[in-house]
């Protein structure tokens, strides 16, 4: 490994976070559908608070998040609109996610909101800097 490597490893192991973070939620979504949480009826209210498009944006996001990541270890510059998609697909989701009153007493919304929005920024940084860099091709 040289330097000119160092910040495609950092990207790789970045969306490997990502990808990781949207599977945790994905299996947060689908554990309250497949009433595996303690309270039962909290699984329901919680599952009932969320509309359509909202699960759209969101599952489209988490799967976005693979496809760069396969992209991205390809070496293929397709990762940087890909991943702007998915970057947009979530900041819908989390706009529609704002007003459910409820996801915002089960979840600290606030500290994930920043951490989301810190390690897309960064992605998004590494993915402009390989693309002209030419690593990305």
């Amino acid at each position: 490994m040289n330097n000119r490597d160092t910040p495609f490893y950092i990207l790789i192991g970045l969306l490997s976070v990502q990808v990781a973070y949207g599977v945790y939620w994905a299996g947060y979504d689908l554990s309250a559908r497949l009433d595996l949480w303690e309270n039962s009826e909290m699984a329901a209210a919680f599952v009932q608070s969320l509309t359509l498009m909202q699960e759209v944006f969101f599952f489209a996001h988490v799967v976005l998040n693979m496809v760069t990541l396969g992209l991205a270890l390809a070496g293929r510059h397709w990762a940087l609109p890909v991943f702007v998609l998915s970057f947009v697909c979530d900041r819908a989701d989390w706009v529609i996610m704002g007003s459910n009153n409820l996801f915002s007493m089960l979840v600290d919304v606030d500290s994930w909101a920043l951490f989301s929005f810190t390690l897309q920024g960064a992605i998004i940084a590494l993915l402009v800097f390989l693309r002209f860099e030419g690593r990305l091709r």
